[in-house]
């Protein structure tokens, strides 16, 4: 089977998130496309499982574990592997096909090499957290002191989300994997995705990490399906200035840096009625290598 291993979110090899990319899929079974993830032994693998045809792309994503519904930095990885081997357009629109639904996508050449994949992202309501943040936070190595109690700890999807004060403390966090899943899956709860408006770069909006040890992830290096759903959570808050109506607000986000794997995720948050009608991120990628998985 034909791999290219792809960073995301980045133009510098082993920096960003590493994706794997399955270009033929479209004979694969679920379980050998999950033996084939578990090989690969990235944090996702995209599957593209019908050939790009009419501006349409279908994919599925595998971690080493099992399924994801949607994954932003393999979509990016995907995207970028079919644009650079000429079967998709390095710029245009395109839709997304996957188990959540059909998204729009556009590409957006940014150099002679490079293209920025721009995503509409899955959006789910957005609720109170159901686990007591005095009970997470200990199992994340951290304290309910470090939470930046200016901003609410909110539940969407999967993902807790968890403000925290300092960009210091939050690279002093090492969670207790197993004791976090047994507090938190039995609540809906299958990643942690903690961040701080303290960055690196005075112009961006927040730097974050994520803990997904519920799918095998111990840690995963920059999350774009999170920073997606994150732009409402920082418009509906204040951190970023509400866009007005069919004004397009773009800001980055710095993940990766407490690894080592520095990755930037592009947000844009359009404005429509005093409320946010639609999210995208945006990432550029490289392809790292290419060859042939015996799995």
């Amino acid at each position: 089977m034909r791999v290219s291993i792809v960073d995301a979110f980045t133009r510098t090899p082993g920096a960003g998130n590493r994706a794997g990319v399955v270009l033929e899929a479209a004979k694969l079974e679920a379980a050998e496309m999950q033996r084939i993830a578990a090989s690969v032994a990235a944090s996702e693998t995209a599957f593209v499982v019908s050939a790009p045809a009419e501006g349409r792309v279908r994919l599925r994503y595998f971690s080493p574990v099992a399924e994801v519904d949607f994954c932003g930095h393999a979509t990016v990885a995907a995207l970028h592997v079919l644009s650079e081997q000429g079967l998709l357009a390095r710029q245009g629109p395109c839709q997304l096909e996957c188990s959540v639904g059909t998204y729009s996508v556009e590409l957006e050449p940014v150099d002679a090499q490079h293209s920025r994949a721009w995503i509409v992202t899955p959006q789910t309501p957005w609720k109170d957290s159901p686990v007591p943040i005095e009970t997470v936070m200990p199992l994340l190595g951290g304290t309910v002191q470090m939470v930046d109690r200016s901003l609410p700890v909110q539940f969407t999807g999967y993902k807790l989300f968890v403000p925290i004060a300092r960009r210091d403390e939050l690279w002093t966090l090492f969670p207790r994997s197993q004791p976090l899943v047994e507090a938190t899956v039995p609540h809906g709860i299958r990643g942690v995705f903690l961040f701080t408006r303290e960055t690196v770069d005075p112009q961006h909006a927040v730097q974050s990490r994520f803990f997904a040890p519920a799918f095998g992830i111990p840690e995963d290096p920059v999350t774009g399906s999170a920073s997606g759903v994150l732009a409402v959570y920082l418009v509906t808050h204040g951190v970023l200035k509400a866009p007005r109506p069919g004004e397009v607000l773009r800001a980055r986000v710095e993940q990766g840096d407490a690894m080592g794997k520095p990755g930037r995720v592009d947000l844009e948050v359009l404005g429509e009625a005093g409320a946010v009608s639609r999210a995208r991120i945006g990432g550029v990628a490289v392809t790292v290598f290419e060859g042939n998985l015996r799995a």
